[in-house]
């Protein structure tokens, strides 16, 4: 079982290493006047490998934009959720709706779609990206929690943030300055992607 002690070692470790964090702390504080922009910060940051798509073709910014609006009900309405005392079940249809709509932009996708909603509903979500979704494929979680990851559907999404509240729900996270569900992103980052990034590097 991993501790608040085991998670708060990690989170010191990603702001030791991660010189992007200050970004994500700019796109918190401008989403509710500015959520196209703040939307862009953390794409441009924080899934650089697609957002080269994004920005290839203004339409997408379009896009985004149109989305954003449609989901702000949405967002609205799971914005103030709890992360470890929520039933992802009964708020199922929702999760899998605002993914699935952000998701269909190009450059967005699923790693970006993460992100965005995470920003509006930071209390609640926990982001992913390819690296992270790849260790919680492995069967050793399903068998584990009785969840099963394939890959990167709404439904796939929806069964992370069940496995997510599993394994760290009963964390006790009193840190005003960042939510349970960035934190467990940032131990997530140093022990799955930051590994495999250096890996690639060195290749």
């Amino acid at each position: 079982m991993i501790t608040l002690d085991e998670l708060e070692e990690k989170c010191r470790e990603f702001e030791k290493i991660e010189g992007r964090a200050s970004f994500y702390d700019l796109a918190l504080e401008i989403k509710e006047i500015y959520p196209l922009q703040a939307s862009i910060i953390i794409l441009a940051t924080w899934n650089v490998g697609r957002f080269r798509f994004f920005a290839s073709n203004s339409k997408n910014l379009i896009d985004l934009k149109t989305i954003l609006n449609s989901c702000k009900p949405l967002f609205n309405n799971l914005k103030d959720k709890d992360f470890r005392t929520t039933n992802f079940d009964k708020i199922a249809n929702e999760i899998k709706n605002i993914y699935s709509i952000l998701s269909k932009v190009k450059g967005v996708e699923f790693t970006g779609a993460s992100k965005i909603f995470h920003l509006f509903c930071p209390k609640l979500i926990v982001m992913w990206d390819s690296y992270i979704r790849n260790e919680y494929k492995k069967k050793k979680y399903e068998k584990r929690y009785g969840i099963r990851i394939k890959w990167n559907t709404p439904e796939d999404f929806l069964n992370f943030q069940k496995l997510m509240q599993k394994i760290f729900g009963h964390i006790d996270w009193n840190d005003e300055g960042k939510t349970l569900p960035k934190a467990i992103d940032e131990y997530n980052y140093v022990m799955f992607t930051l590994p495999k990034i250096k890996s690639h590097k060195i290749k």
